[in-house]
């Protein structure tokens, strides 16, 4: 990851995944599972025309400034075309979480998603989430970011999080956020996202 990036990109992932801004950010867990690599637009993909990730929604459409944030929003957009196809490697000891965070490399992804993709709920509750498979005990869900896209001053950011637990329960989508007195906080600007 780039250096002017990190510290922002590490502050706003350590924001977002005990927060409000996907399912289950609140759920009883001891570890955080979370994907080692950040996901982006494959690279026969086009930027403003589709989201990094399972069924997700292109920012430029699905993120809806208020008309006078429209032209600083635009240079995140812009920042993210520049920049969907980049993938970096995430390193846990920049996270700052009271829990421990446990990265899945390729192999490691699949074999929770094969544990937890052939389960069927019972008929009266399709919404239950699958049991977390025995070498994942503690976690609550697969978590996964894209790169973080920013405004020129660094004080208007924006990645997509995901969290897969299997069968019919995950959810994307696009936070949007803005820093001030050192803190980020995520703006009511996102008006589309995946569910299932």
């Amino acid at each position: 990851m780039p250096t002017d990036r990190e510290e922002a990109s590490y502050a706003i992932y350590s924001k977002l995944l005990p927060g409000n801004q996907i399912e289950w950010g609140d759920a009883a867990r001891t570890q955080w599972l979370l994907e080692d690599t950040t996901v982006a637009v494959p690279l026969e993909g086009v930027c403003a025309s589709g989201g990094p990730m399972a069924g997700s929604m292109n920012p430029h459409q699905s993120v809806k400034p208020p008309q006078e944030r429209q032209a600083e929003f635009a240079e995140v957009l812009a920042d993210y075309d520049a920049h969907c196809h980049d993938r970096y490697q995430l390193d846990p000891s920049k996270f700052h979480l009271s829990l421990p965070i446990r990265m899945l490399d390729e192999e490691a992804r699949k074999r929770y998603v094969n544990g937890v993709m052939h389960y069927m709920p019972p008929a009266n509750d399709i919404m239950r989430a699958p049991a977390t498979p025995d070498e994942f005990k503690g976690a609550a869900g697969l978590h996964s970011f894209t790169a973080v896209y920013f405004n020129r001053t660094h004080t208007l950011a924006m990645t997509e999080i995901g969290m897969y637990c299997g069968g019919l329960c995950g959810m994307w989508r696009w936070v949007v956020l803005e820093k001030k007195n050192d803190q980020w906080h995520a703006l009511p600007w996102v008006f589309g996202y995946t569910i299932s």
